[in-house]
């Protein structure tokens, strides 16, 4: 009982954490546009000028970006359409949250025409304090004017919407250690940024008593956030993930080595950029009811890119 009880506090907690046919098709890319390499990196150097007026809180090199009747617009109904718009809008964000920070990740560029490309990608922004971070999927038009890229609109979705990325923040190893248990989780990308990957283990008294994976993705079918764990004796589980305020939710279900079913709501609160709590609560083993568990303090040892 002890041992199965064992299980469900450690193995549970670090497991849930945060507990045919090829689809992928190769396409060449045209000779054409192997001789964009110039304008390509202009692009690119431009996201990263974006993300460097943010940090600074500069709304003025952030609109001279874009053309002078440059729009953006977001799926929550937001359109700013004007530079003189747009850096009225990022002048009101900064002064609101200063410290707010973002990351731009450009997936693609493709070109339209001589003077016009499409720019796809990912912006992740970083709340000052307890926030959560969160990730919205961008498209950005650019036209060439006078020798020089400009943004003519942007496109912004998915804020609204609980995705793998916004889990980014969770990306490097992180560790907590009581008297006599140590946990540590190392959490890292698949190679297509598909998947988050996590490798957890648990020691007591020195010894590992629980070990595992646990991997993080968009369900295909249902398209929510999902967790699939395994732990090395045999014991399995799933959890659905999903925001409340700064905290991420999981519903999990799991199944013991010896064929019990456990169950559990787990929570990830993040208290800032190397810490976060873990708690376990509504938890049960068959049939029965267990208290509650202490919150657990996990704190980052590395990050990892």
């Amino acid at each position: 009982m002890r041992k199965a009880l064992s299980l469900l506090a450690t193995g549970f907690i670090l497991a849930l954490l945060a507990g045919g046919w090829d689809h992928h098709v190769a396409r060449s890319q045209p000779a054409a546009d192997k001789d964009r390499d110039a304008d390509r990196e202009a692009i690119r150097k431009s996201a990263a000028e974006f993300a460097q007026a943010f940090e600074k809180g500069d709304a003025k090199t952030i609109a001279a970006q874009w053309t002078e009747q440059g729009e953006f617009r977001d799926d929550a109904g937001t359109v700013l359409r004007g530079r003189a718009a747009i850096e009225k809008a990022y002048t009101e964000q900064f002064k609101a949250k200063p410290k707010d920070r973002i990351e731009v990740e450009v997936k693609s560029i493709r070109f339209l025409a001589r003077d016009l490309a499409v720019e796809d990608g990912v912006l992740r922004l970083t709340p000052a304090g307890t926030g959560l971070p969160s990730a919205t999927a961008y498209s950005a038009l650019h036209i060439r004017e006078d020798g020089k890229w400009k943004i003519a609109s942007v496109h912004e979705t998915g804020a609204a919407e609980d995705k793998l990325d916004d889990l980014a923040w969770l990306i490097g190893t992180w560790a907590a250690k009581s008297k006599d248990r140590e946990m540590q989780a190392t959490y890292e990308w698949n190679a297509k940024k598909t998947q988050i990957r996590n490798r957890f283990v648990v020691r007591e008294g020195g010894k590992v008593t629980v070990e595992g994976s646990q991997t993080i993705a968009q369900d295909p079918q249902s398209g929510r956030l999902r967790s699939w764990m395994h732990e090395d004796e045999g014991g399995h589980g799933q959890a659905l993930w999903f925001r409340d305020g700064n905290r991420w939710v999981q519903d999990a279900l799991g199944v013991l080595p010896d064929g019990r079913e456990t169950s559990a709501t787990n929570i990830i609160t993040r208290l800032n950029d190397n810490e976060f709590l873990w708690r376990s609560t509504h938890r049960t083993l068959g049939a029965h009811a267990l208290p509650d568990s202490d919150p657990v303090r996990l704190t980052r040892v590395q990050a990892i890119k």
